[in-house]
């Protein structure tokens, strides 16, 4: 410890910082981890389960394809299949719809140009966010300190008599209620 009360400037900042480092590692692990998906070779059915999820029904409002039993949505489940077998890729079969329907076909917005803001948005908001908290806690912290004064030690001892001290219409001895 120094004169003024505080840590040696090496021994404080590790505590400070290392707990935030060590969140940091686990938050970013669980996002490679969780963004990597199923491992292994899907079988042609998962494929088309998948695909259709990510296709949006014809007829139907908001519904994927995969959870829509309506006649066009099952339309689509055999299309998607068709193409699997002939060894379309998932980009292909997804490319083939939004020519025939439209980028509003897909439920996924896509990752490139300006759609990647869907994506890289509410990451950067909630980053901004915690950085943010963490300037005003460590704001807050610094100026929460100090001694209480004399004058402080004063009011509170009044504010304790006042408490304590029974009102003349108070029969109960509780004190004032205010």
């Amino acid at each position: 410890m120094t004169t003024a009360g505080r840590s040696p400037v090496g021994t404080g900042s590790v505590r400070t910082w290392l707990p935030w480092a060590v969140l940091f590692v686990v938050v970013v692990a669980f996002l490679a981890f969780g963004s990597q998906g199923a491992t292994g070779d899907l079988t042609a059915q998962d494929r088309v389960t998948d695909l259709a999820r990510t296709i949006k029904c014809p007829t139907c409002g908001g519904e994927s394809s995969a959870e829509s039993n309506a006649p066009s949505s099952q339309e689509v489940r055999r299309d998607i299949a068709q193409r699997i077998e002939q060894g379309q890729t998932d980009d292909e079969i997804r490319a083939f719809y939004v020519s025939r329907y439209g980028e509003g076909i897909l439920l996924t917005p896509a990752s490139t140009g300006v759609a990647s803001l869907v994506w890289i948005v509410p990451v950067v908001a909630v980053v901004v966010a915690m950085a943010m908290l963490v300037l005003v806690f460590r704001r807050n912290r610094g100026a929460a300190g100090g001694a209480a004064s004399a004058e402080d030690r004063a009011l509170v001892a009044d504010a304790r008599r006042d408490l304590s001290e029974p009102s003349p219409g108070d029969g109960h001895g509780e004190g004032s209620s205010r």
